[in-house]
């Protein structure tokens, strides 16, 4: 490769369209011969060329938050971690475009890795919205409300749809008035998705979660509450969670 390639190649044109013409026909020439090392070490420098993966990585990024969808935020750490990794890549690069510091490799690794970054938020987040957990708790109903005591029997209603294949369910047990604390380390329940008594669950403690296998049902979940407790105690039961989950 000689030091001044561009008196090997000419480009002679003419007319209004001349500098440009003239700039196609030595970067076609200089690329297709082989002057490839020095093309490159040109266009390194042209700062426009930094641009679209940083608009590719933020396109994806913010797709990937507004498509975020409802469920327990600890499950979106994974997904939050890329986007913001994609990000302070590409910023670094961006803010850097015409660093010497950095190998050549080195610049493209870091373009890649953050449009990586970006692509693995977005389909994690896809992923969630189609397999992630669902809080369920606003959409539970548990009857009858208020006070019951030794062998009530309640029913907690989960309204559909169900596009889940579990429901994990805490429920919380306390005494309805104060100062008979005596009852709640005593207080249970067994409960079961109804009509399927393979989904059974005996002794359940105030703030154990239990995980109920769903079986295919497509609307509204009832499970049957039967509440175990000293005699002459009066409790009050809750729903501190209900999670629709795969």
């Amino acid at each position: 490769m000689s030091g001044n390639p561009a008196e090997q190649y000419s480009a002679q044109t003419s007319g209004d369209n001349a500098p440009a013409i003239g700039f196609v026909g030595k970067l076609f020439l200089s690329v297709f011969v082989g002057d490839v090392v020095e093309f490159a070490d040109r266009a390194k420098h042209w700062g426009g060329w930094n641009w679209p993966p940083f608009l590719l990585v933020v396109l994806l990024g913010s797709y990937a938050l507004i498509s975020a969808p409802d469920g327990p935020p600890h499950q979106f750490d994974y997904v939050y971690l890329a986007i913001a990794g994609s990000l302070v890549l590409a910023l670094a690069r961006l803010a850097h475009p015409k660093s010497d510091r950095l190998a050549r490799h080195w610049r493209v690794l870091i373009t890649a890795a953050a449009v990586m970054l970006a692509v693995a938020g977005t389909v994690g987040m896809d992923y969630l919205s189609d397999h992630g957990e669902i809080d369920v708790s606003g959409r539970t109903r548990l009857t009858p409300r208020g006070e019951v005591t030794k062998g009530s029997k309640l029913s907690l209603v989960v309204t559909g749809p169900t596009d889940r294949a579990h429901l994990r369910l805490t429920l919380t047990i306390s005494d309805a008035k104060e100062g008979e604390g005596f009852c709640k380390p005593e207080s249970h329940y067994a409960a079961q998705i109804r009509d399927r008594a393979s989904t059974r669950v005996e002794k359940v403690h105030s703030g154990r979660t239990v995980d109920f296998p769903l079986g295919g049902l497509q609307d509204q979940i009832e499970v049957q509450i039967t509440l175990w407790t000293e005699k002459g105690c009066q409790m009050n039961v809750s729903v501190a969670e209900a999670v629709l989950h795969d």
